[in-house]
């Protein structure tokens, strides 16, 4: 689902900023894991810069993330 709210994906960043786990935040909002992963990249892609680094056993903040 693509919106053009500026605030859309945001409560969904926020949530895996605050559990550092996707799938932790999936199961809080009560959605998929795939659909979670698939807001954020929306979200950076609107706002242009990473908010997380990621890696498969790794989930982290960048600078930009934590200041957002």
């Amino acid at each position: 689902m693509k919106s053009s709210d500026p605030l859309y994906g945001l409560a969904v960043f926020l949530a895996v900023a605050e559990h550092l786990s996707f799938t932790r935040a999936a199961e809080v909002l009560g959605m998929s894991r795939p659909t979670v992963s698939a807001q954020v990249d929306q979200l950076e892609r609107r706002l242009g810069v990473r908010l997380l680094h990621r890696s498969t056993r790794h989930l982290a903040l960048t600078e930009a993330g934590a200041a957002f």
